[in-house]
């Protein structure tokens, strides 16, 4: 047994020396700070106790993912988060909203260290037996269930569903004509658009607050001559200023509660309007940095906006009964995402605190979480679009983007994810109307001598947990193998997915059959098309950068991450490989070229 604070690095250090010192390796962390008697009374009143309770969660887990996964390199670790109310499964509910920093960084763990599993599971106050026995079992069952809760002795796992909207009752928008309304991130370019509608067909007064103060007006046109950023702000306040309504701005720390309020009560008295009609929560920070690189500061930092920051806000109306309160969030929050993970965390919680307004105060409460709009806000210049997209995150465009946000708040969506690919595997995997994408599947050949009795298999199985399942049967011709003679699991699994094996291409020549080999020893499969998309086949932007280093190994050209974004394929690769090791054999030639002599393609 060993003691340590929760919040400080420097412990867990010094608990990995005395596990080393007797040659203990950790296979297995089971994280019990966050299971405690939680009533559900006791409201957080103050951003220092908010803050605080951060000390047991989200960075003890950083502590503890940082010392062994940086100690044990390569050694396969289960970890499993076991906490109390930290999940609201019907309504009215109590949540913890707290805890709710943890699922967002959770989930971001094994994408940037695939040896590592994670769970959250969220227990009821139980028998110590009881309880015990579900963690023991948790630990050993081997789905890839990421957020597991029990309640009434059910197992329920997280998931999706697809919202048919136009069969849903329709409401009035929750808008006033001349109503009152505070934007944080207000001069962003979601923001800015947000606004241009309410001032149009309102006729709203808003209080736009960011973190950058605006220079004395004075001083405007020089900086609009000189362009940049903040001249982008000016012009974005110009412009909004000129539409009806009245817009203020003011910069100021979205989580300094006390500077908050001065400025909300000061543009109150001005316009002589006794209290704000409601709050959209646009402001984040999203800094990309690999959990093993990130610091209690640097995760502080991105966690303020939304963690600390939501509070201020929702203190600023939550007397208010019926006053709008629409938070703007992200998918990180339920996906994860790698080199995101402190954004991520930041939305879960935000995802959930959501929840909480909707259930335990009178606010009228909405969350929309974004997947990401297109060449706006923080979405802007990202060069990742098509990692995004390949797991089945799309752009949003201004008008689509709009258009669900009016929609979702129509219809009375309490929580919406916007830009979902629907048909894509990443997704159809975690919606309920899904055909049994991870079903347990028995194959089988008879070679002609009649076919076995599979009504067992159909109609008498259990799962780890002792709940009724089922088993596909499927008869094949012959079962494929590997070179060694095994059955090809691999194979198997593609084709239960719907992938056409016959359609796969082969390489075609040693380049491809190398790059092929890179990307099955990375990605763990066991056959690579030329055409078969890097993404689609389970990478990620950290497995992409250790195939970039493999294939400059291997070729000793100069590849970039870039490269592999653009030409995610086999085929692709191999032919920009072919056009640097032209470019190479040409580069003592001086040749004149005329722009006809080069192929479209090649430009």
């Amino acid at each position: 047994n060993y003691i340590i604070a929760p919040d400080v690095g420097e412990d867990y250090q010094k608990l990995y020396q005395c596990l080393g010192a007797e040659n203990i390796q950790i296979g297995a962390i089971i994280h019990l700070w966050h299971y405690d008697n939680y009533t559900g009374t006791g409201e957080i009143t103050d951003t220092e106790t908010l803050e605080t309770a951060q000390k047991t969660g989200i960075y003890s887990l950083l502590f503890i993912l940082q010392i062994f996964s940086n100690h044990q390199e390569n050694y396969p670790v289960r970890l499993l988060y076991v906490a109390s109310h930290s999940q609201s499964l019907n309504p009215k509910e109590a949540i913890a909203y707290e805890k709710a920093t943890v699922p967002g960084l959770l989930k971001t763990i094994p994408m940037e260290i695939p040896h590592w599993h994670c769970r959250h599971l969220d227990l009821p106050q139980d028998s110590l037996e009881v309880n015990s026995n579900r963690i023991l079992e948790e630990l050993t069952i081997d789905a890839k269930d990421s957020e597991v809760a029990y309640r009434d002795g059910e197992r329920w796992v997280s998931g999706l569903e697809k919202v048919d909207l136009p069969s849903k009752p329709k409401q009035p928008l929750p808008f006033k004509a001349g109503g009152t309304y505070l934007i944080s991130g207000g001069l962003g370019g979601i923001g800015v658009e947000i606004a241009k509608y309410l001032l149009e067909h309102y006729q709203a007064k808003l209080l736009l607050l960011g973190r950058t103060p605006l220079p004395d007006s004075n001083s405007w046109e020089t900086y609009l001559q000189q362009g940049g950023k903040l001249a982008d702000k000016i012009k974005a306040y110009q412009q909004l200023q000129q539409l009806g309504g009245e817009v203020i701005y003011q910069g100021v720390d979205i989580g300094h509660q006390k500077a908050v309020q001065e400025v909300v009560q000061q543009t109150l008295s001005g316009w002589q309007v006794q209290q704000l009609d409601g709050v959209i929560h646009l402001a984040g920070l999203m800094q990309e940095r690999f959990l093993r690189e990130e610091t209690p500061e640097s995760l502080a930092e991105v966690l303020r906006p939304k963690l600390i920051g939501t509070l201020v806000l929702h203190q600023l109306v939550e007397k208010q009964p019926k006053s709008l309160f629409i938070n703007f969030s992200s998918i990180n929050g339920f996906f994860g995402g790698t080199t995101v993970g402190a954004y991520a965390g930041a939305n879960s919680f935000l995802d959930a605190f959501s929840y909480y307004q909707r259930d335990h105060s009178q606010l009228q409460s909405y969350c929309l979480a974004w997947s990401m709009w297109d060449e706006m806000g923080m979405s802007r210049g990202y060069q990742m679009k098509q990692l995004t997209q390949a797991k089945g995150y799309l752009a949003v465009g201004l008008s689509q983007g709009m258009s669900s946000l009016l929609a979702g708040l129509c219809h009375d969506q309490p929580y919406l994810m916007v830009g979902l690919d629907g048909s894509n595997l990443n997704i159809r995997r975690l919606t309920s109307t899904s055909d049994n994408l991870q079903q347990l599947t028995a194959y089988f050949t008879t070679n002609g001598k009649g076919k076995p009795n599979v009504s067992v298999l159909e109609s008498q199985l259990q799962d780890a947990v002792g709940k009724p399942s089922s088993c596909a049967v499927v008869e094949l011709a012959e079962m494929p193998l590997t070179e060694t003679g095994e059955i090809d699991i691999g194979l198997l699994r593609e084709s239960n997915l719907g992938r056409s094996t016959q359609e796969r291409v082969k390489p075609r020549n040693e380049t491809e059959q190398q790059i092929a080999q890179i990307w099955q020893d990375l990605l763990e499969v066991s056959q690579v098309g030329i055409y078969d998309n890097f993404f689609e086949l389970g990478g990620n932007s950290l497995l992409a950068t250790q195939v970039i280093s493999r294939l400059r190994q291997a070729f000793g050209k100069e590849l970039t991450l870039q490269d592999l974004f653009e030409y995610p394929t086999v085929a692709g690769i191999t032919k920009n490989i072919e056009v640097l090791r032209q470019l190479a054999q040409k580069e003592n030639t001086f040749i004149y070229e005329t722009d006809e002599d080069y192929e479209e393609e090649a430009l």
